[in-house]
Formats: C-alpha cells, structure tokens, sequence
C-alpha cells in the first residue's frame, strides 16, 4: 500500500495570483485540466468519524462517494473512496461504486462503526500542478451542504479561503521539505469533512479547539 506525505496550506482568495506567481517561479506545470469534485461522506449517529478526525485519533478514515461530473446530482459514475490516517502513514483506497443510489439510500455497513449514513455534500473546483514530484493541488469554490436524498435546493455554506495540498509518495522527502520551506502561506490542519459537519449541524458549539 503506497503511503504518501500530505501537507495543507490556507489561502486567502485575494492572495490567489501570488501563488500562482510562485508555482510558475518554481517551473510549475499544469497536469490535469480544471475540474468539480462532488463528495458525499458518511457517518453514524455519533457522528464518530468526525470525532476521531478531531481529536486526531490513529488509526482513522473518512468514507466518501465521490463523483468527478459536472452535475452536482449525479452519482451514477463515481467512486467509492476510503481515506485512511494510520500510525504507518496515509492511504487511499478506491473503488467503483457499482450502485451509488443504493449505497446513498440504504447506507454502509462498517465493521468497526457500524452502519454510516450519508451526512453532509461537499463541492469544490480543483486545479493541478507539479512541481518536481510533488503535486500541488488547489481548491477554490468550496461548498458545503446537508445531505437530502432528494437533491433539493437547499442552503449551502461557503469556505472564505482556498486550500493548496501538497502530495507526494515519494521516499525522498528533501523535495518535500522544499514545498514546506519556500511556500509563504498558512500551514494548517484541514478536513473539508469535519468543516461541512461543524457548519452544517452547528457542532462547533462543543468540540475541542483542535482543528482536522
């Protein structure tokens, strides 16, 4: 299981050009075109995901449906992904989702959190680059929702920032620390997940103070 560093950064939107600047000083290059991720993550009633990811629990997952189409109601063509935080490292694990409208209404079944229900719908528009081995992401358009089978229109809560993740799974971690060294913005701990469920349900009245 190829395990990989993983490193977040804030952004203030304003502050956009500015990175641009410096992916393209650092001999950037684009590899992917531009497009929306649409994800649906799962939990159970304590909401115990979201909890662990929190309090910085190993070892820890987030599950999420995930669909690459440009129609945010559409899951037919998406995958099923598994995002796993261990004392070893990260990893994800990915699979087609052979029925996604059935996952979504009857839920998963986990061996160790039991069933999980669909929670809240997270939107974004990522970019891609690479500088060395190192890609660099950048999120923009982040928005958050409550699940609703149905799809309805209904209200959404914006992220003010962008977030820029740098990933590599490489052994050879001098490039890495290169990214850490020469980017000039806010290095954080950041889950999109445990935000839309703080914002969505209003739980951030009794966390802990720690950030995902």
């Amino acid at each position: 299981m190829p395990f990989r560093i993983e490193q977040k950064y804030r952004i203030n939107k304003y502050k956009l050009p500015y990175l641009y600047s410096w992916i393209g000083k650092n001999n950037g290059e684009k590899i992917y075109l531009d497009r929306f991720i649409h994800s649906i993550y799962f939990d159970n009633y304590k909401l115990s995901l979201y909890h662990e990811s929190v309090e910085g629990l190993v070892p820890r997952k987030k599950i999420r449906l995930r669909s690459y189409q440009k129609n945010i109601n559409k899951f037919e063509n998406s995958k099923l992904e598994t995002k796993i935080n261990s004392v070893e490292g990260r990893y994800k694990e990915s699979k087609k989702a052979d029925s996604p409208l059935k996952i979504l209404r009857n839920g998963i079944l986990d061996n160790k959190y039991g069933l999980l229900f669909p929670t809240v719908q997270i939107s974004y528009q990522r970019e891609y680059y690479k500088i060395f081995n190192i890609r660099i992401t950048i999120d923009t358009k982040i928005k958050y929702k409550k699940y609703n089978r149905n799809f309805i229109n209904r209200h959404s809560y914006d992220e003010n920032d962008v977030i820029l993740e740098a990933k590599s799974q490489t052994k050879d971690i001098s490039m890495y620390n290169y990214i850490d060294e020469n980017i000039f913005f806010e290095k954080i701990r950041f889950s999109k997940y445990c935000n839309a469920i703080e914002k969505v349900f209003f739980v951030n009245w009794f966390v802990v103070l720690k950030r995902c």
